[in-house]
């Protein structure tokens, strides 16, 4: 599988668990993580009194018209897989919709705690996959990128405020228990796609001090990963030395742990996680 065919098809399923996370368990408890589907609870209820239509509609008809609020004000800004994650979001939540209806008096899980932590997991996740692939679902991204194009304010500002609105306004809608469930979701939300897509970027930077060098970079060659070797000098013995950096996958680093235990067992090594990695047999600085 190419690299770019896996990038969709991992989109592909973060979309999924986003509208899974929406469909049968936000709207049934008019719940929302801010957003579109914040959106559509507060349309749904200002315009039941004039004509009734499933909550996830709603959520459909708020995504398509921030899409093209966006491209009005930003333009062309947006990349292909946003498009296509935003259109792909819809059109589940429609056919989630069609397929398998959820009524308000019967939700699949009746404790509203559940049901929002259930929906977290889901949603968070979901958005880290989409966010880890170089696109987005739209919604209080769009008017977080409007806002600081008008007012320079930065993005997760941006994000803050427009969920915070939205929050306050079911609050004001379906009453403060909502607001503060759907509020609270919101905040642990925001920590489990950061955790998410860390967890997902995360290697482990290797800083090794070894009697064979040349035998660890051999080794990491032989799994197809590289190093750097610098010189140094002992601080205790005064010798000099060569010490060998490189950056692993958290599989591969337990390999080297292992050859070194066996090959050099009096080998130093300092080990912490980096972020991300770009780079050759890495990801790309642009996709």
């Amino acid at each position: 599988m190419t690299v770019k065919i896996k990038q969709y098809v991992l989109i592909l399923i973060g979309v999924l668990m986003i509208a899974a996370g929406i469909h049968f368990f936000l709207l049934p408890s008019n719940l929302a993580l801010g957003g579109a589907t914040g959106m559509a609870l507060i349309i749904a209820k200002l315009t039941s009194t004039i004509f009734s239509l499933p909550v996830s509609y709603f959520v459909v008809i708020v995504n398509i018209f921030l899409f093209a609020l966006g491209f009005l004000i930003m333009g062309n800004s947006f990349g292909l897989k946003t498009v296509i994650a935003t259109l792909l979001l819809s059109g589940i939540l429609a056919l989630f919709e069609v397929f398998f209806p959820i009524p308000k008096e019967k939700p699949l899980i009746n404790d509203l705690l559940l049901s929002l932590i259930i929906a977290i997991m889901l949603y968070a996740i979901g958005v880290g996959l989409v966010l880890n692939n170089y696109a987005s679902t739209g919604g209080s991204d769009i008017i977080a990128l409007i806002l600081q194009k008008y007012f320079g304010l930065d993005l997760g500002v941006g994000c803050l405020i427009t969920d915070f609105i939205i929050t306050f306004s079911m609050g004001l809608l379906y009453g403060a228990n909502t607001a503060l469930y759907s509020l609270v979701g919101v905040i642990i939300n925001g920590l489990v796609i950061d955790k998410t897509i860390n967890g997902l970027n995360s290697s482990r930077y290797c800083i090794i001090n070894t009697k064979c060098p040349d035998d660890v970079c051999k080794f990491l060659i032989s799994m197809g990963r590289s190093a750097n070797i610098y010189s140094a000098l002992g601080a205790y013995k005064k010798n000099d030395q060569l010490v060998v950096h490189t950056v692993l996958s958290r599989r591969d680093f337990v390999k080297l742990k292992e050859h070194l235990s066996k090959m050099d067992p009096t080998s130093f090594m300092v080990v912490t996680s980096a972020h991300s990695v770009f780079g050759n047999h890495w990801r790309t600085m642009k996709d």
